[in-house]
């Protein structure tokens, strides 16, 4: 029988020092983020998984812009998301 594979990681660091750790996403998870209505949405649910629910959708509206763009750019890769500036 296959094992599940080990999950890429990466250490997110805001510009205030805090960082968090996002694991690489799953299908299921990419699946469950497409579900959303817009693409704002669907980065945060993505986002959200990733981190195993470190951000949560409070941190992530209450992020200034540029943050917001730095780390919505983790996600688009995974998304087809282009983030515009």
């Amino acid at each position: 029988m296959l094992k599940t594979f080990e999950k890429s990681q990466k250490t997110f660091t805001f510009r205030d020092g805090q960082a968090v750790l996002l694991k690489e996403p799953t299908l299921l998870q990419l699946k469950s983020a497409r579900a959303k209505n817009d693409e704002v949405e669907q980065a945060k649910a993505l986002l959200i998984d990733m981190s195993e629910g470190e951000l949560t959708s409070e941190f992530l509206d209450s992020l200034p812009l540029g943050e917001w763009v730095r780390l919505s750019n983790e996600v688009s890769a995974f998304m087809g998301i282009d983030v515009k500036n």
